[in-house]
C-alpha cells in the first residue's frame, strides 16, 4: 500500500478547505476510497469556495483529457535519455565545472565589498 493510499484511508470525515483541495486530484481520477470521496463531496456541498475550485479543476482535467496524445520522435527520446544518464554520471562534476565558468573575478568583487562596507558605515554613523 503506497503512502498516498495510507493517508487517504486515514482522512477524517470532516475536511477543511486545504484537505479537500488536496484530494481533488484523487477525486477526479476516481482513486479515492468511498469514505473519503463521500467526505470530499459533502464538503463541496457545503462550501461554495471549494465547489467553485472543484468546478474549475474538473473542467481543466476534462480539457486535458480531450487533448490528443502525441508520441515523441525516437531521436528526441534517445537524446533525453542520454542526457539523463550523463547527468546521473557527471552531476556533481558538472556542477563544479559550472562554478568555474561563472566565477566573478576578484577585481570586481573587492570594489563591491568595499562599497558595501562604506555604505554600511555611513548608515550606522548617520543614526
Amino acid at each position: 500500500m503506497s503512502g498516498i493510499q495510507r493517508r487517504l484511508r486515514d482522512v477524517e470525515p470532516q475536511l477543511n478547505h486545504r484537505e479537500a483541495k488536496a484530494l481533488f486530484f484523487a477525486l477526479a481520477d476516481e482513486e479515492l476510497p468511498e469514505p473519503q470521496a463521500t467526505a470530499v463531496r459533502s464538503h463541496l456541498d457545503g462550501c461554495d469556495e471549494c465547489r467553485a475550485g472543484w468546478v474549475r479543476y474538473e473542467k481543466t482535467v476534462q480539457r486535458v483529457r480531450t487533448v490528443e496524445r502525441e508520441k515523441a520522435p525516437p531521436v528526441m527520446t534517445s537524446m533525453v535519455l542520454n542526457r539523463v544518464k550523463r547527468e546521473r554520471r557527471f552531476g556533481l562534476r558538472k556542477l563544479h565545472l559550472a562554478h568555474n565558468y561563472h566565477r566573478v573575478p576578484v577585481e570586481v568583487l573587492i570594489p563591491l565589498l568595499l562599497a558595501a562596507a562604506v555604505a554600511a558605515f555611513l548608515m550606522l554613523s548617520a543614526s
